[in-house]
């Protein structure tokens, strides 16, 4: 049985819901493209760090959970192997292997991206090293597409910046990625009218990308709070960049 999306208009469809239960029932898509929790939060809710203020690092429940918080985003990778021929999946160094397994397990080849942030969000204390960039594993099989702009250079890197609180296009997210994180993984790997899948999706930024690169989108989020973010997200005619 399909599940009800919770939001649908102008070819772009948000699903409220564990991903785990909602991916057997999709057909095939273009492109996953994927933004699970990293596994990197701690216990307590905020926790002093350089300059003024706190900075916020228990961010999704059951991500201080380490192991099994890793367990959960390895299972949806694995249900979602069978939907398309190319994923991305930015994830915490914890992660990055046992992704890399499942994929290679189901006969795909990987490769990593990397995010680099143009203004470096402090580090957490006792830690010593700033968090400039963030991982992706990219896993393609036969029949991937690989559509980069005539002439374009395709490094591994994509420089953006990250968001701070009061920045144009900021959404009550504590992760959000900057757009440059879904539109050139999206240019590089689908054609107008693709379908493009986030079974993690947050506050909407892959599907709000897929729509303004002429692409279908379907996204499915588990806390209902952020599906409203996107769906307002995607009503939007212009996304501020």
């Amino acid at each position: 049985m399909s599940p009800t999306p919770y939001y649908s208009a102008d070819h772009c469809t948000i699903y409220h819901g564990d991903c785990r239960e909602i991916l057997p029932a999709l057909g095939s898509v273009d492109l996953v493209m994927a933004d699970p929790p990293y596994s990197l939060s701690v216990e307590s809710d905020h926790e002093n760090r350089r300059g003024r203020g706190t900075r916020r690092l228990n961010f999704f429940e059951g991500d201080t959970d380490w192991s099994e918080m890793t367990d959960t985003v390895t299972s949806a990778v694995a249900l979602a192997t069978r939907l398309a021929p190319a994923h991305y999946v930015w994830c915490g160094h914890r992660q990055f292997g046992p992704i890399v397994d499942v994929f290679e397990a189901a006969g795909f080849k990987t490769r990593f991206l990397v995010w680099r942030k143009a203004c470096p969000v402090p580090a957490p204390p006792g830690v010593g090293w700033d968090s400039a960039a963030e991982l992706c594993v990219y896993a393609f099989s036969s029949g991937r597409k690989w559509t980069p702009p005539t002439g374009t250079k395709c490094p591994n890197v994509i420089d953006a910046d990250s968001y701070r609180h009061g920045q144009p296009g900021k959404v009550d997210h504590p992760t959000q990625k900057p757009p440059a994180t879904a539109h050139i993984p999206i240019t590089f790997s689908t054609d107008p009218g693709d379908t493009v899948l986030d079974p993690f999706m947050g506050s909407g930024t892959t599907v709000r990308a897929a729509k303004d690169l002429e692409r279908k989108a379907i996204g499915i989020e588990i806390e209902e709070r952020y599906c409203e973010i996107a769906a307002k997200r995607l009503a939007q005619e212009v996304l501020p960049l």
